[in-house]
């Protein structure tokens, strides 16, 4: 659902850009006041499984395919403003310096999957937690979270789409609905298995859970096993990624669209792909394992530049 340059007029990404603002500023706001330095490794590790999971392609019926968004994991792991920082800094690591997603589109990539994903995933997560209770709450919530929101900023995405006039929107809407609707059940699972997963092997890793011991003490191995996870996927797993079309790429295909424009900047590394090497697996590979590890760094200096200085005899929140 990476929208490329090209697919939205001016007035439309500068209004998308203007709407991203707001909430993003907001959102480092709250990382400064809430996180001490303990929580700024776990936003890098988040970040960097986030990027790589995001490479693989899982094919869906009907000839397209689709992968894990994130927003709504990033909220459960750590509240929905760090969530919405993390997606931010994914986001503008895949447009700059792959082309994945436009830079005019990045204000509205981040709504869709940023604003959308972590903030009104979370506000669909959190009641259902409570309601449920337990950890079974937090998984159900997450699940059902994790579907609305793929299925939500598909939704937006098309009215962003429309709005400048390049495509209806009944027919965007009809075909992205249909292969998002499908896709939100892999995003869906993905999101339960690894909520599944975390909670059962380190439930203090999860948001509003008690970090006072966990993530202190052991901020080390949640480090290096979390890169080590994310290095594996985005080196080992992704050259396995379908090559189908994306959702919005597939759903462009219909309205006889072409999926890309021309990129308002030429990125480093297009289509994770090192220049000249494109032939190379392991080229591409290199390229996977650099941004994955440019984006655990971003995020992990961004949140510990941005921690709350407390007044001398104070400690740090531990929220």
């Amino acid at each position: 659902m990476h929208i490329p340059d090209g697919l939205l007029d001016a007035k439309t990404y500068t209004a998308a850009y203007a709407a991203a603002a707001l909430p993003v500023g907001y959102a480092l706001y709250r990382v400064r006041r809430e996180f001490a330095d303990r929580t700024a490794p776990l936003m890098g590790v988040v970040a960097a499984c986030l990027f790589a999971a995001q490479m693989i392609n899982f094919p869906v019926p009907g000839g397209t395919s689709g992968h894990l968004l994130g927003g709504v994991l990033a909220a459960v792991m750590l509240g929905p403003w760090s969530g919405l920082v993390v997606l931010t800094v994914v986001l503008a690591v895949q447009s700059v310096l792959f082309n994945d997603g436009g830079i005019t589109a990045l204000g509205a990539n981040i709504l869709n999957l940023g604003v959308i994903g972590s903030l009104l995933g979370y506000a669909i997560f959190d009641p259902l937690r409570r309601w449920v209770g337990g950890q079974a709450g937090t998984v159900a919530g997450s699940v059902v979270a994790a579907w609305f929101s793929v299925v939500l900023g598909a939704t937006a995405c098309s009215v962003e789409v429309s709005l400048g006039g390049t495509l209806p929107l009944g027919p965007t809407l009809a075909a992205m609905l249909l292969a998002h609707t499908l896709i939100g059940i892999g995003e869906a699972i993905i999101t339960g298995m690894v909520v599944s997963f975390v909670l059962a092997t380190r439930p203090d890793l999860v948001h509003r859970s008690n970090r006072q011991h966990g993530v202190v003490a052991r901020s080390a191995q949640v480090v290096i096993g979390g890169l080590a996870i994310a290095l594996v996927i985005s080196v080992l797993l992704s050259p396995f990624a379908s090559t189908l079309p994306d959702g919005l790429e597939w759903a462009l295909a219909r309205l006889g669209h072409p999926a890309r424009g021309t990129p308002l900047l030429g990125a480093p590394l297009p289509d994770y792909r090192v220049p000249g090497y494109e032939r190379f697996e392991m080229a591409g590979s290199a390229a996977a394992a650099l941004g994955t590890l440019a984006v655990f760094g971003i995020a992990f200096l961004l949140a510990r530049g941005l921690r709350h200085q407390p007044a001398s005899g104070h400690t740090p929140d531990a929220s």
